[in-house]
Formats: C-alpha cells, sequence, structure tokens
C-alpha cells in the first residue's frame, strides 16, 4: 500500500506543472512574398534593430499570438513557434525560429519539411543572425534561385569594419 502512496503523491506532485505547460510565450510571424517565414518569441522582448532589419529584407509582419511547443516534421527536436494552423494559413513551408534571450542574444533554428527542425546551441548577436539569415534563404530557395540575397558594403565602409555598417542587396536573376 505503502508504493501506492508514493506513486500517487508523485502524480499529484507534478500534476500542477502539467496543467500548467501552456505557452508563456507570444509570437510574431514574419513573412515574405515568397512564403519563407521568420518566427520570433517571446514577442514583447523583440528589438527595434531585429525588426527593422526584418523589415528591410522585406518580411512583413504577418500575425502575432500564443506560441505553441511543436516538434519538427521528423519528431526530433521541439520549441516554441507559431501553431500549425497559422503555418498552413500562411502557405510556409520553411521558416527561420528566432528565440530572444535578452541584452542583444539569440537561439535561432531552421524548420524544413526534408530537413526537419535544426536547433543549433549556438548564441548569436544581431550581426551574426543577420548573415545567418541572408544564407539561410538562399538555401531555402535551392538551385532555382530568382533572387539572391547578399552583402555589399556601402561606399563609405571601411575595409575592416563590422557587418553592421553593410547593406543588402537582392539581385535577380
Amino acid at each position: 500500500m505503502r508504493p501506492f502512496f508514493a506513486i500517487l503523491f508523485c502524480f499529484l506532485l507534478g500534476l500542477p506543472s502539467t496543467v500548467l505547460a501552456g505557452s508563456d510565450y507570444d509570437y510574431q510571424l514574419y513573412k515574405n512574398h515568397e512564403n519563407f517565414g521568420i518566427v520570433v518569441f517571446p514577442k514583447e522582448n523583440i528589438f527595434e534593430d531585429l525588426d527593422n532589419y526584418l523589415k528591410s529584407i522585406p518580411f512583413e509582419v504577418a500575425e502575432s499570438g500564443e506560441a505553441v511547443m511543436r516538434h519538427g516534421s521528423k519528431e526530433e527536436n521541439a520549441t516554441y513557434m507559431m501553431p500549425l494552423a497559422v503555418q498552413k494559413k500562411h502557405s510556409i513551408e520553411k521558416f527561420i525560429v528566432i528565440q530572444i534571450l535578452g541584452d542583444n542574444s539569440m537561439l535561432a533554428g531552421i524548420y524544413d519539411p526534408q530537413w526537419g527542425l535544426t536547433l543549433p546551441s549556438t548564441m548569436y548577436q544581431l550581426e551574426a543572425i543577420k548573415e545567418n539569415i541572408s544564407k539561410t534563404l538562399n538555401v531555402f530557395r535551392g538551385s532555382n534561385r530568382q533572387r539572391q540575397t547578399r552583402r555589399f558594403p556601402s561606399k563609405n565602409t571601411p575595409k575592416n569594419a563590422n557587418f553592421s555598417a553593410s547593406e543588402y542587396n537582392i539581385i535577380y536573376r
């Protein structure tokens, strides 16, 4: 009888955390005309430089709401992101997930139906996020790229300056 009460006690102890396991995060979905998305959470931590950058490449705010925990297409990895219904509503198959940790530090992952959900554990600053977003978008486009995002330094940028002084230009092919 004693083991039964011990199991019951452990079950009841864990019940409140299960009930409260809902999302404490809101997300913001940015979408471009190619139906690629960038999901950023928590929404309240989106800082102006990140928002301005995403809108400049050009992504538009498509939707916001309560983030849900989801796995990749191969049931590997999990993170908060937009609900599947929102993904389908906006016809987004491939997207980038950015978790803002604070002090300009972020984690970034990639969702692709073929690869699943890739979640590196490396923390990035905004400049590295900018560089990796352009590379990821080009990978999403594959070998049939109609547009490619490249970084070109502005005319006033010294050769040894960091990437924050660079500009993005869209190259049509």
